[in-house]
């Protein structure tokens, strides 16, 4: 069992049997002493995977950027058109501005309130009278424009984020006639829905 030629440790020899007896109990040591944290980390993982989606979705929400209206007392929705994948916004208006309004039109759109091309929104058949703490929900599709020069039409899958700005053009119900329009913006975000 002692070699003359080798020097400390290296001189005992073991028999084949023992070091990999050797090799398996530290194998076994290693995964007892990590294999508990490696446990735990799997776990957190699995959870995480689990509830991030729901935790990254973006709030709803329908913000104006002046007083008078507002859009969140009915949640708008953000859907994605089946076969298109264009995008477009059901939305309720509250007008809180003190005084009836006729609302002419509507544009949802990706561009930034100063970059708003307001030629681009659909006008409404006909003006649409909202009086004073009254509101108005639309039953067309107002579907959203990209913020390209000329915008083209929105597309998005379900469960992605959206965030984008709604434009209303509206006038006082006692301004004089061909008053040019007044424009008011709401910043909505949410997930996009399916259709």
């Amino acid at each position: 069992m002692f070699d003359g030629h080798k020097k400390g440790q290296a001189a005992i020899e073991r028999p084949a049997v023992t070091a990999r007896h050797l090799k398996g109990q530290a194998a076994m040591e290693y995964l007892m002493t990590y294999g508990w944290a490696l446990l735990v980390i799997f776990i957190v993982l699995v959870i995480l995977a689990f509830y991030l989606p729901s935790i990254l979705r973006m709030p709803e929400s329908c913000l104006f950027s002046q007083p008078g209206f507002s859009c969140d007392v009915k949640k708008p929705v953000i859907v994605s058109e089946s076969g298109t994948n264009k995008i477009y916004v059901l939305l309720r208006i509250d007008n809180q501005q003190g005084q009836d309004i006729y609302l002419k039109g509507v544009m949802c759109t990706t561009a930034t309130p100063g970059a708003i091309d307001k030629t681009y929104a659909t006008s409404l058949s006909r003006p649409e009278l909202i009086p004073s703490g009254g509101n108005y929900e639309f039953t067309q599709k107002i579907y959203c424009l990209n913020d390209a020069k000329p915008p083209s039409s929105l597309v998005g899958s379900p469960n992605s984020n959206f965030r984008g700005t709604i434009v209303i053009l509206y006038n006082y119900a006692n301004e004089v006639t061909g008053a040019p329009e007044r424009v008011a913006t709401a910043t909505i975000t949410g997930t996009i829905v399916g259709e």
